[in-house]
């Protein structure tokens, strides 16, 4: 099952280091609903948690251009230190 764009999106995000709170105050929605958005992922790819996500993502999506990296970038320069 493919995963929606929200849930890339976050799927991202979690792996470039944000924390629940960071995503959510981030894509402007509740702590939960970003949660929610996760649990949905880690169901879709049949994995347990943030440490299997970043593994799932680069075999579901392999040339992902921005992948978690423009995100790392993102973040390094300032977004949310």
């Amino acid at each position: 099952m493919a995963l929606t764009e929200s849930e890339l999106r976050i799927a991202r995000m979690a792996v470039a280091g944000y924390t629940n709170e960071e995503i959510a105050h981030r894509i402007y929605v509740a702590r939960r609903t970003g949660e929610a958005h996760l649990t949905s992922t880690y169901q879709k790819l049949q994995i347990r948690g943030r440490s299997q996500l970043q593994s799932a993502l680069s075999r579901t999506i392999p040339d992902d251009p921005a992948g978690e990296r423009g995100h790392d970038q993102e973040r390094a320069g300032g977004a949310l230190r």
